[in-house]
């Protein structure tokens, strides 16, 4: 092999080429590459940064969802207890004026009871003179009226009656 003038200008030539690539081509493909190796890394890490976020607010949410249900649970609970007081407050309420208006008519009835047993013994005592009368053929006031014994005809006939029915 033989070494002469154009295999250096061969090499030389080469030389130049390749540093005059590697300044005009291989430089700026390399810097691109760089920067979007660059650019790729910087999304990823965002991207990875922003998944976390997100998971992170996804469990916050969750968390303000529970304790929201929880809070409008108890607020519910706490609702349908002052219902049911005030509801058996009001039924209490009606009970006792049920039961005041009962015992108003119990006393009303009583007395009403009471005086038509004084009619009735008045009605008995004039009854009982008109037989008298009838009788023996002159008026005479009936003497010692004894109130117990017609009261207990009453009460018998009316407890009859109202056994009876």
């Amino acid at each position: 092999m033989e070494f002469n003038g154009t295999f250096l200008a061969t090499i030389v030539t080469f030389i130049v080429f390749v540093f005059v690539m590697n300044k005009v081509l291989y430089a700026p493909i390399l810097g691109i590459m760089e920067e979007r190796k660059a650019f790729i890394d910087s999304n990823y890490n965002e991207a990875k940064t922003n998944d976390e976020k997100s998971a992170s607010l996804v469990q916050e949410r969750e968390e303000k969802l529970d304790e929201a249900k929880d809070t409008a649970r108890e607020k519910y609970l706490e609702s349908v207890d002052k219902y049911k007081s005030k509801r058996t407050e009001q039924i209490n309420s009606v009970q006792n004026e049920v039961r005041n208006e009962l015992e108003q008519s119990k006393e009303e009835l009583k007395h009403l009871s009471d005086s038509v047993k004084d009619e009735l013994k008045g009605r008995m005592t004039n009854l009982a003179s008109d037989i008298v009368e009838k009788v023996i053929g002159y008026r005479s006031e009936v003497q010692d009226f004894d109130n117990e014994v017609v009261s207990s005809v009453l009460w018998e006939g009316v407890n009859n009656t109202n056994g009876n029915s």
